[in-house]
């Protein structure tokens, strides 16, 4: 135990210096950090206002009401955030290996799948923490969520495993690119998918879908069960008051998977100098 609580805690340091590090360089740019400041809290926003046009018209969707949407879309976006600041990198992992960019972290003693995404932090990823803070509290205050220390713990418990399973499923398709040996450029694509499934209600989809967002691909678990639990809203899969610590169960598993494919992935790696 002694042994792994020093290699967390000198991971964690290399992390901080790090992410200071990535924050010294944005501030040599500081027309940049504003460019990024202005235009991702606008799309997330209008987003959200597009939601409220939805329920004004139409009075709900799915039955839920528009605290309970903008609580969920916070979520969403939140976890969305954090899974840009640390994991974003796994939308590339393509290049890395048609590059041989691999090599450099392949000669370091650190683990090479550590290096790859937390070498260079995507600092601009704390801008969409922005518009997801505000709507999530808005949604807080639509609903009437308490601030206790349990519903704190539960949703912190809930946006570590929400950005585990978004992180873990950038890996499993990154690590494709071992065997495709080609760049696939699949960012868009999934974060659409991720949109569409995670800032809405699960329920609205046919019943063949929500199954494979449950059991197959667990996108279902970044936001729509443990929020429907916490605004106590019935789904067809109850997860008996467990929610958000399934979705960080969830996650866990997810990312450990995801580091086991890599690993065998990485076998299959070819170099530059070959």
């Amino acid at each position: 135990m002694k042994k792994i609580g020093s290699a967390f805690a000198y991971y964690l340091g290399v992390t901080m210096c790090n992410i200071k590090m990535a924050l010294l360089t944005i501030v040599e740019y500081p027309s940049n950090i504003l460019g990024w400041v202005i235009s991702n809290p606008i799309q997330f926003l209008l987003g959200f206002a597009t939601i409220k046009f939805v329920v004004e018209q139409f009075g709900g969707i799915n039955g839920w009401s528009y605290g309970q949407l903008a609580f969920l879309y916070g979520i969403s976006v939140l976890s969305h955030a954090f899974s840009m600041i640390f994991f974003v990198q796994g939308w590339f992992m393509g290049f890395f290996v048609i590059e041989g960019e691999f090599d450099r972290f392949l000669t370091r003693p650190l683990s090479v799948l550590y290096q790859f995404f937390f070498t260079n932090i995507n600092v601009f990823g704390f801008t969409d923490l922005i518009p997801g803070i505000l709507v999530f509290l808005y949604g807080c205050a639509k609903t009437g969520f308490s601030f206790t220390a349990s519903n704190m713990v539960g949703i912190m418990a809930l946006l570590i495993g929400a950005t585990l399973i978004r992180g873990g499923i950038y890996i499993l398709l990154g690590t494709t690119s071992f065997w495709t040996k080609s760049a696939n450029d699949f960012g868009q694509f999934v974060q659409e998918i991720f949109d569409k499934t995670t800032m809405y209600p699960l329920s609205m989809y046919p019943e063949a879908m929500q199954l494979i967002l449950t059991f197959l691909i667990p996108i279902g678990w970044v936001s729509f069960y443990p929020v429907s639990e916490l605004m106590g809203i019935e789904t067809a899969f109850s997860a008996g008051g467990m929610g958000v610590w399934i979705t960080l169960g969830v996650g866990i598993v997810t990312m450990i998977a995801a580091g086991l494919v890599f690993r065998i992935g990485l076998r299959r790696y070819e170099s530059a100098g070959n």
